[in-house]
């Protein structure tokens, strides 16, 4: 639990029930999530250089749009 009293400036988070943090509660679809991340970045050696290279040869090969939105227009005030 922090040292710094509620509703000071470096408060901005909230404690939960009973000074209960986020970081307390064991959450299986983040568990499962940075388990294959990490699983990801081991098969790269955990070398950023090809993850992102592998990250980019992916996404050329779906170069589709998934979101195709016209323009918004900025009425003048």
């Amino acid at each position: 639990m922090s040292d710094i009293p509620p509703g000071t400036p470096n408060d901005l988070h909230t404690g939960g029930a009973v000074g209960m943090t986020s970081t307390d509660i064991a959450d299986p679809i983040v568990e499962e999530v940075r388990a294959i991340r990490d699983a990801y970045a081991k098969s790269l050696n955990y070398d950023l250089a090809a993850i992102v290279a592998d990250l980019q040869a992916r996404q050329a090969e779906h170069a589709h749009l998934v979101v195709n939105l016209p323009p918004k227009h900025i009425k003048d005030a």
